[in-house]
Parts: C-alpha cells; structure tokens; sequence
C-alpha cells in the first residue's frame, strides 16, 4: 500500500472508495451480519436461504455478501437490505423462512415485513 502523503491525496482515496460502495439504480445487496455473533446464530443458514430464494425468483442485480457485526448481536442473524437510493432496512432474528420472505417481498415487492424490522438507516 503507497502511503499517504497529503490531505488532497487522502481526499482522493475516500473519493475512490465511496465511489466503489455506492449501489447503482436497481441494485441490491442483502448484508448478513457475519460476525462470531451471526454465525454462531446461523448467519451461514440465513446466507444460503437468501440465495436459494433469490435463484428462484430469478432477480438480477441482488447479492448476498457476509459483513462484519452490524452492533445488534442481541438480535442475530441480521440481514440489511441494502438498494439505491434508499436508507439501509435492518432485519432481525432471521431464519430461513423469514430470509425467504424478505427476498419475495421486501425486494422482489417492495414491502416492509414491518413486524421483523430491527432498524432504518445509517
């Protein structure tokens, strides 16, 4: 890794790297929490379901990817629904069915499962 040597170089770098994050029109991405908590919570369960689901419905423009401990380990597994132009919507206490029904409804439909909603936002 080069190192940094100026404020305006460290600019370009946060630059490069929001860029990267920032989801296109139409995209998706189910965030897992994977942490020690979620996994030993079945985050690997939940992780398989949402891309069994998701095969099924044949949607485009959707992943599924692990990240590290969303802060909430009290409710694991945790999936964050992750879209263009939307605020985060974190899912808590998720099994396979639960993870299946966020695919079909949630981004298949557009339609909050109100009842398992942890959070909203940043």
């Amino acid at each position: 890794m080069n190192r940094i040597n100026s404020l305006a170089e460290l600019s370009k770098v946060k630059e490069a790297a929001c860029k990267a994050l920032t989801l296109k029109d139409g995209q998706t991405v189910l965030a897992v929490g994977a942490a020690t908590c979620g996994i030993a919570a079945g985050a690997k369960d939940v992780m398989d379901a949402l891309s069994k689901a998701i095969t099924e419905k044949r949607l485009e423009d959707v992943s599924v990817t692990g990240t590290g401990c969303l802060g909430f380990c009290f409710a694991e597994p945790l999936v964050e629904v992750r879209q263009a132009n939307k605020e985060p919507i974190r899912y808590a206490n998720v099994d396979e069915q639960l993870a299946k029904q966020i695919v079909e409804q949630h981004v298949a439909q557009g339609i909050l499962i109100e009842k398992s909603v942890l959070g909203m936002g940043v």
